[in-house]
């Protein structure tokens, strides 16, 4: 192997930086639901929306808000022969890349009966009655009947496949909406899926996640929170490829749809509400990311709730704590620090790290493979390759000076499919250091993560689109034992600023809801992924509460209510308080905190 410089402008996002130098050599970007072959999703933060607007490279998107200091946030579509040409516009102050995310379940169990759901719900007050519930997800089923009405029309005011075929009319061009009465239509019929032209799959993730905030109990006799709500579904984009091959082979990896794209289903399902009270869940996850809040997709999660009153996002808080895929430490003036990370041999998924660290200081990094000669010194500010004797890449990395949205530096490690197995170190050199700390994540890798050596920090562990500071972040514990302990696998803070997250537990493991295409069934999964819509439809419930009583609640009266109805008994270990947050929230003191405000 043997390294090479790039001339790729070095102040760029190094996700796009890789995608621009994959270019370089001959590998077109796959296309996703929302995107063309060369072209990738963005999220940028610009200063003049018309001039934005102007470039002919950009394909627009959604407008998703300003910031407090005027900038404005969108999404976009952009070439990558264009990428650094928009990059370096005087309007565009920062350009980050989509990144794929992931289901947060953790294992799912196949028995398909009517069971207990596990979980404590309130059959009193208004039951979300007059407040949407927004699910982004994977599978819904409209058919079974948690999701109808008791004369069979359907609760769903709106589902968008954002992988179905595109029509004129399609939310920022792509997939394709059914209204309530397009469902309804189906529902009459024989075959509803094939009659909708939709299909839920089997044992569909986001029709038990649907369930477990807003079922009816019409069909397996065991209600959601929130029974009363309306629906809108985003079923997000599941047939996107990650990655392909370095010498551009076949597919290696499958994902959901990318941040971009979540960011627009929020941005629609708001919309459809209106001045409707409204929450969202999402149960998806992603390991990169500055882990501060400063991620362009969190600081539109933050905008979008904002903007009006009686608004809420929710996410699962990931299923990472014991995975090995975070690692902290210090680098001292003239010193080095070695992080160790296993790749096992014969291990050809594309595999991504992100290291954070302050912007007053400046690392040196040198790569050394498992053979312990040492391959390469990157200095910050610079980027290269690492390539093979068939002159295919084998490692892009990226030493990025000051991003524009936190000001700290970050090194992008990303480690194309063909790799020799083994210990990889990463020696971060400190030149010079006023404050030495970092923090590194080893993005997700489904069906076989690889991870830092042990002693593992799982501290910091926390699913990084969900760091915002509007945003309500769940984790979760185990319902079916005496002592009700933390889930083994709910993920840890705090975020990366220090600031506390999760924000509360639920109940999350061994949890019954929907089997979907059963019409009456239910059956068991684990994961954040079941936890956060437990907290989304005790908001839904606040929110219906509220509505009765003629008044308005802004999300920063919604957080303080539930810490208020928390236990906020955290245990004594205090790895264990980094994953507890206030605890779980007790449903019937959340709904009295609201009731005197009525008066």
């Amino acid at each position: 192997m043997r390294f090479e410089w790039t001339n790729i402008f070095s102040d760029i996002d190094p996700r796009l930086q890789r995608l621009i130098q994959r270019r370089h050599r001959g590998l077109s970007t796959p296309p996703t639901a929302s995107t063309e072959v060369g072209e990738v999703a963005v999220i940028a933060k610009v200063n003049d929306i018309k001039a934005w607007r102007s470039m002919s490279e950009v394909r627009e998107g959604a407008e998703i808000a300003s910031t407090p200091n005027g900038e404005i946030i969108v999404t976009g579509r952009v070439p990558v022969s264009r990428l650094q040409s928009v990059r370096t516009s005087p309007c565009v102050i920062s350009l980050q890349a989509s990144q794929p995310l992931q289901l947060t379940i953790e294992d799912t169990f196949e028995e398909k009966t009517v069971h207990p759901n596990n979980i404590v719900v309130d059959s009193s007050g208004e039951q979300g009655r007059n407040v949407i519930i927004g699910i982004i997800d994977v599978g819904c089923d409209f058919a079974h009947k948690n999701f109808r009405h008791s004369d069979g029309t359907t609760r769903i005011l709106a589902l968008w496949d954002q992988d179905g075929s595109s029509q004129p009319d399609s939310p920022f061009g792509y997939g394709k909406v059914y209204h309530s009465i397009q469902i309804n239509q189906a529902l009459q019929t024989d075959d509803p899926y094939l009659a909708l032209d939709y299909h839920p799959g089997k044992l569909a993730h986001g029709t038990h996640v649907m369930d477990i905030a807003t079922g009816n109990g019409n069909g397996t006799a065991n209600p959601g929170i929130a029974p009363q709500a309306d629906i809108v579904f985003v079923h997000f984009s599941d047939g996107a490829v990650e990655a392909v091959l370095t010498d551009g082979g076949s597919a290696v990896d499958k994902s959901l749809g990318d941040t971009t794209e979540l960011v627009e289903a929020v941005d629609f399902i708001f919309e459809i509400a209106g001045d409707r009270p409204c929450v969202i869940n999402i149960s998806l996850a992603l390991h990169g990311g500055p882990h501060d809040g400063t991620a362009l997709v969190e600081q539109s999660l933050d905008a979008l709730v904002e903007a009006k009153p009686n608004r809420g996002v929710v996410i699962a808080a990931g299923n990472s704590y014991h995975k090995g895929i975070h690692a902290s430490g210090k680098v001292e003036q003239n010193s080095f620090t070695d992080l160790h990370w296993d790749i096992p041999k014969g291990h050809w998924q594309y595999k991504a790290m992100e290291l954070w660290y302050d912007g007053a200081d400046k690392f040196l990094l040198e790569i050394i493979p498992p053979n312990g000669e040492s391959l390469v010194t990157m200095e910050l500010g610079e980027n290269g390759q690492i390539v093979d004797e068939d002159d295919n890449t084998v490692i892009y990395l990226s030493h990025r000076f000051c991003d524009p949205n936190n000001g700290d530096n970050t090194i992008g490690v990303f480690m194309e499919s063909r790799l020799l197995g083994g210990i990889w170190t990463l020696r971060l050199h400190g030149t010079e250091v006023s404050n030495g700390n970092f923090h590194a994540w080893i993005e997700r890798e489904d069906g076989s993560q690889t991870s830092f050596v042990p002693p593992h920090d799982n501290t910091h562990t926390v699913n990084s689109i969900g760091c915002g500071h509007n945003i309500i972040m769940v984790g979760c514990y185990d319902p079916t034992k005496p002592n009700q302990p933390l889930s083994y696998f709910s993920s840890s803070g705090p975020t990366r600023d220090g600031r506390q997250k999760p924000d509360f537990i639920a109940p999350g493991q061994n949890i019954w809801a929907a089997a979907s295409l059963t019409l009456t069934k239910s059956y068991r999964k684990s994961g954040t992924s079941m936890s956060a819509p437990v907290i989304t439809g005790i908001i839904a419930l606040m929110l219906s509460e509220a509505q009765a009583g003629n008044i308005q609640l802004d999300i920063h009266q919604i957080r303080d209510i539930l810490i208020q109805s928390a236990q906020n008994n955290p245990p004594e270990d205090t790895l264990q308080k980094a994953r507890y947050g206030h605890g779980p929230i007790d449903i019937n003191a959340a709904i009295s905190a609201v009731l005197p405000r009525q008066h």
